[in-house]
């Protein structure tokens, strides 16, 4: 929250702030999981196979968390701001007047478990931000916003 308070123009106020959805976090935890278990059997091949499986859980799961701590979706009163990013930033921001486009899509997970991907068009430039708890609650206040 600290970037995004430094961040805020005069009379800019937060009016929705968007999470990344906890499941962002699925692939490292089952690669995790997969891989403990083949490094527990007795076989030599299959602990082999489950080193290199905790391994790639343990650096996705790393990916995941720099993710979950670097991005902020937030809307303003007067615009979106999107970033993404710790070491190298993105950032998107959108005058809420001049928003021309902004998707949702869930796959059968979203739909039960409540995330998706939000997909930004301005000016022919396609921004994609996946993981999103709650999107249509985060498109719903973007349009309460632009009135």
């Amino acid at each position: 929250m600290n970037f995004l308070s430094t961040y805020l123009q005069p009379g800019e106020e937060i009016k929705y702030r968007a999470k990344i959805h906890i499941f962002l976090f699925l692939q490292p935890a089952i690669l995790l999981g997969i891989g403990y278990m083949c490094y527990l059997d007795d076989a030599r091949m299959t602990r082999y196979l489950g080193v290199t499986l905790l391994f790639l859980g343990l650096v996705s799961l790393v990916q995941r968390v720099l993710i979950k701590v670097g991005s902020i979706y937030a809307v303003t009163n007067k615009r979106v701001i999107l970033k993404t990013g710790v070491i190298s930033r993105r950032t998107v921001e959108l005058v809420l007047a001049k928003c021309e486009g902004l998707h949702v899509s869930q796959n059968v997970l979203g739909r039960i478990f409540n995330f998706g991907t939000i997909t930004v068009t301005t000016g022919g430039a396609i921004s994609s931000y996946p993981f999103i708890a709650r999107p249509f609650t985060f498109k719903r206040e973007i349009n309460k916003q632009i009135g």
